[in-house]
């Protein structure tokens, strides 16, 4: 949108409500922050709020016209969020009218800083949408394009002999037996189908003697790499299951002689340049059981479906300059998560067979039994996400400027924000620059991990490295804020140092906390569920530049256990609801009155825990 169409928004300037009335409709209860919708399905990123969420707090603490900062954009959600504002959906506006909002709709100007090369990329290109149809055309011409040269890769035979499609391959680690030395499938020794579960015993069928799986060692085997030309020593797996169609029909089998030829065919064909061979740079995520051998980013995948992958890559630059960013977004959508040896499946009760699903967030995990996917039916799937999440935002007046760089150092004048929304690192919870180097390396580009502001052993940052960049960064926050500005901080973190660093780093820079509540995801992440101490819905704060203490000089702050008391009460968690007495959710409250009141988080979550499950009611 133009400059002069903002300004005409900005005639009638109405406020949408005191913040009093803030505090109550937004900040009193857990606001719903959903994970679904074109928006938030259009690329995969770690911790991401849904767009809609973010745009009721937009519209209810600004006005049109109002510009807004987001300092750590990631995958630039609040840039969404402020085109939503000009162009709200029904179901957006039906969540305002269902909160007792009144937000005052309209556009907005938005600032995003990113550090991240991927998040900067998704950022620009989310906020920056081109025609649908357009789009449309081109992903159906770049799909099939590439489907008519390298289609043939997935042509399988069907268990009768016809030729069908191959929907998905699983391939499997190989086990030595320690007292045979016999190597068996772990697709064939650790599953079992009647009940259909995963078993914690390996059985050999040689020599019939049992072993925990966790105690047998897994086969290697080493190859020459023909694009770094040297031997490389990986894990060794062997394709196991096909799942395929016929003529509409689905089926499975197990991998014959028929596929292992078509392998070696495979590794004959040339791959397209644009194959990046990159090496990985590895820090806190690496495993040596199952990152054997991985060493550059072709390691992930599959000669099959690195091949795929780069005849795409390849294909864009025949497109307009206008689609290739929306074109390179789409591939990507698909690539780490589900094109990767990183996809995987799972054993669910009641299932008569695997569930497929795609890679786990926020690690760079491969399974014993890694999967391969057919890479055009996914992208044809998932290109009808991102046009309707195009077409949600096409045409928004809203401006949104995205910048590749570490908020550290704000390239922004001063009091020029009206208000701020952020969703700022959690400490070491993390790795961002780690988790993208897959995308990052076919963008040819790199986060500039030296920047980032986490706590990573593997790069020597401590908390107190963290909580002196975090204060930076606020320090700028709070510099470039109006005076009546507010800032909302979205934060998670089970560590109570880390609390304490972020409390730190807003205090420091001359802010303090209004109100706070808790945005109430409604699925949780993979961190959060496999976490050994998990903080189910992230606290969320308003922060507001600190006036003058109004407290006499003798008076005290609360203690921490005069807080944990008071929020323990009979009576307070009988006023709860069930989901609001969990201990994870009580954590999060507890933090919150915390820093409300100025006290320093003490506490890890894991110890407040056993605390909370002292108390009859708290589950």
């Amino acid at each position: 949108m133009k400059s002069a169409q903002i300004k005409k928004h900005q005639r009638n300037p109405s406020r949408s409500s005191s913040i009093s009335a803030l505090v109550k409709s937004l900040y009193e209860s857990p606001l719903p922050s959903s994970r679904s919708g074109a928006l938030y399905n259009a690329f995969s990123y770690p911790t991401k709020i849904s767009p809609e969420a973010i745009a009721i707090f937009i519209a209810t603490h600004t006005k049109p016209g109002d510009t807004i900062l987001d300092a750590f954009a990631g995958s630039g959600t609040t840039g969404l969020a402020t085109l939503l504002c000009a162009k709200p959906t029904d179901g957006l506006k039906r969540m305002a009218s269902a909160l007792g909002l009144k937000p005052v709709w309209g556009p907005r100007r938005a600032v995003l800083y990113e550090l991240g090369a991927l998040g900067s990329f998704v950022s620009r290109t989310m906020c920056s949408a081109p025609n649908p149809a357009e789009f449309d055309a081109a992903a159906k011409s770049l799909i099939g394009s590439a489907e008519q040269q390298f289609g043939w890769m997935y042509e399988v035979k069907d268990p009768s002999g016809r030729l069908g499609l191959l929907r998905h391959a699983i391939w499997s680690d190989v086990l030595i037996c320690p007292r045979c030395k016999d190597e068996s499938l772990y697709a064939d020794v650790a599953v079992k189908r009647r009940p259909f579960r995963f078993v914690d015993s390996f059985v050999c069928p040689s020599c019939g003697k049992s072993e925990r799986l966790d105690q047998v060692e897994h086969a290697v085997e080493t190859t020459r790499d023909p694009l770094t030309r040297t031997k490389v020593t990986t894990k060794k797996r062997r394709l196991a299951l096909l799942y395929g169609k016929t003529d509409g029909v689905n089926w499975q089998r197990k991998a014959t002689s028929a596929d292992e030829a078509q392998l070696k065919k495979l590794a004959t064909a040339r791959l397209p340049k644009c194959t990046p061979v990159v090496e990985m740079t590895w820090g806190d995520l690496q495993r040596n059981g199952y990152h054997r051998g991985i060493s550059h980013v072709h390691h992930f995948y599959t000669r099959r479906n690195l091949l795929v992958f780069a005849k795409l890559w390849e294909g864009i630059d025949r497109f307009p300059r206008h689609l290739q960013d929306a074109l390179r977004l789409l591939v990507l959508s698909y690539n780490a998560s589900h094109a990767t040896l990183m996809t995987r499946v799972v054993a669910k009760k009641n299932q008569r067979d695997f569930v497929l699903t795609g890679a786990q967030s926020g690690i760079l995990y491969i399974s014993s039994l890694p999967v391969e996917k057919n890479i055009f039916l996914g992208l044809r799937r998932k290109m009808k996400v991102l046009r309707e999440a195009f077409a949600t935002v096409y045409g928004s007046e809203s401006e949104v400027r995205v910048e590749n760089a570490s908020s550290t150092n704000l390239d922004l004048p001063s009091k020029s924000i009206d208000y701020v929304f952020t969703d700022p690192p959690f400490g070491d919870y993390i790795p961002y620059a780690e988790l993208s180097q897959i995308n990052e390396a076919w963008l040819g580009t790199r986060t500039r991990i030296e920047e980032e502001i986490i706590v990573s052993p593997a790069q020597g940052k401590d908390v107190s490295a963290y909580a002196r960049l975090m204060g930076d960064v606020f320090s700028e926050i709070s510099r470039v804020l109006k005076d009546d500005a507010k800032a909302t901080v979205v934060f998670h973190s089970s560590k109570a140092a880390v609390w304490r660093a972020l409390a730190d780093a807003y205090a420091q820079a001359g802010l303090a906390v209004k109100a706070s509540s808790v945005l109430d995801k409604l699925q949780v992440s993979f961190k959060q569920v496999v976490s050994d101490v998990s903080v189910k819905g992230d606290p969320l704060l308003l922060l507001v530049k600190q006036q003058p203490s109004k407290r006499p000089a003798n008076s005290r702050k609360p203690k921490t256990e005069s807080i944990i008391t008071r929020l323990l009460t009979s009576a307070n968690l009988q006023a709860l609801g069930s989901k609001e007495r969990t201990a994870e959710r009580l954590y999060s409250r507890f933090v919150s009155k915390c820093l409300e009141n100025g006290v320093s988080v003490s506490m890890n979550a894991e110890s407040f825990y056993n605390k909370v499950r002292e108390v009859e009611g708290v589950q």
